[in-house]
């Protein structure tokens, strides 16, 4: 082995906005039995000379010549990368030309033996990535492109026919510092989390938090666990006790609701909808509820939810707080009419994001 050079493959490379060609340059190995060989025929003039040349052989790069990718490369650099980005927890989104110049570097040779060439083109994913989250962090905040997902959509860009590539934006966790009269509860409320996702990311913090104490804030994005549904958005107020459902960025409707009771109420935040069901039942109150949307878990280890449903009943038959749409009624859900909820229920597919406003 350290007598070895490997070979270097023909590739490519950016000379003045072009990509040129660079060459090969074969490599070598030692041949262990040739000089075996070598030796057991010229034992005694090497014991003579004290030297033994060794027998070494060319090793041929896997790729010879690279000129037939450069042609191919410079027409994909005819044009700027379009990259468009989407935070849907701030509802934010940036859209920006990546100069031909800058993407360039990203191409890359590889050797595929099932081309017809036995090398292709290639992007170099983690160059791409690391450019990327430079301009994201530019933007400020903390937050970043994945990095699986915005590799697959560079290479998609460059070799598809659009050479654009829309990219969601995560959020990282936070450190908060605990202030004075500061609670796991209040301190949810400030970053929109239900605080026992919070108490679950510091299983050491304990139950009294002390000032000057530091935690974990988990990601906004945790609570976002579906495929984002970009054209539709719903707002809730819950100062207002109203709720805005959005469409291509216009209000579609405009209406009146009822969240939860100052003992059990709706938690602000950036939510999803997770789950449809026709009626469910919430056996902590006895509570059918029609058209009923999922929304997040107050708890993140249990299965239940709070969401979106029409006007309960209770024993099968006594129907609840339909005079009451407008003011806190419910245990954590957010109360739609009858007839507004089966406009929701139908408009509203899994992945589209809710907004609770304080």
């Amino acid at each position: 082995p350290q007598l070895a050079v490997q070979p270097v493959d023909a590739g490519i490379a950016l000379e003045n906005g072009q990509v040129v060609a660079t060459p090969a340059v074969p490599g070598r190995a030692l041949d262990v039995a040739a000089t075996v060989a070598w030796l057991q025929e010229n034992a005694v003039a090497v014991v003579r000379q004290g030297r033994l040349p060794l027998v070494v052989a060319p090793v041929a790069p896997a790729v010879a010549d690279s000129s037939a990718l450069v042609a191919e490369a410079n027409t994909l650099l005819t044009r700027p990368l379009v990259a468009s980005t989407f935070d849907p927890v701030r509802n934010e989104e940036h859209e920006a030309a990546i100069p031909a110049e800058t993407w360039a570097r990203w191409l890359a040779l590889e050797v595929d033996p099932a081309s017809a060439r036995g090398y292709r083109l290639d992007v170099d994913g983690g160059a791409a990535v690391a450019y990327l989250n430079s301009q994201v962090e530019a933007m400020g905040g903390d937050r970043y492109v994945d990095k699986e997902a915005a590799a697959a959509a560079v290479e998609e860009a460059i070799f598809g026919e659009t050479l654009s590539l829309r990219l969601r934006l995560f959020h990282h966790e936070r450190v908060h510092t605990v202030g004075p009269g500061e609670t796991f509860s209040s301190i949810g409320y400030d970053y929109g989390i239900p605080y026992p996702w919070i108490q679950q990311a510091n299983p050491d913090a304990g139950d009294a938090l002390r000032v000057g104490q530091t935690i974990t804030i988990p990601s906004p994005d945790v609570l976002l666990p579906l495929p984002i549904v970009e054209n539709k958005r719903v707002i809730i107020s819950l100062s207002q006790q109203r709720m805005w459902a959005y469409e291509n960025g216009a209000v579609k409707w405009d209406w009146g609701v009822s969240t939860g009771i100052a003992s059990s109420p709706t938690a602000p935040g950036v939510f999803q909808l997770q789950s449809h069901e026709e009626n469910a039942y919430a056996g902590n109150w006895d509570l059918w509820m029609p058209k009923f949307m999922g929304i997040y878990r107050p708890v993140p280890t249990s299965d239940f939810m709070n969401g979106f449903h029409g006007f309960p009943t209770r024993n099968g038959y006594t129907l609840l707080w339909t005079s009451s749409i407008g003011r806190p009624v419910t245990y954590g859900c957010i109360l739609v009419s009858d007839e507004n909820i089966a406009l929701l229920y139908d408009w509203a597919d899994a992945g589209v994001v809710v907004e609770v406003q304080r």
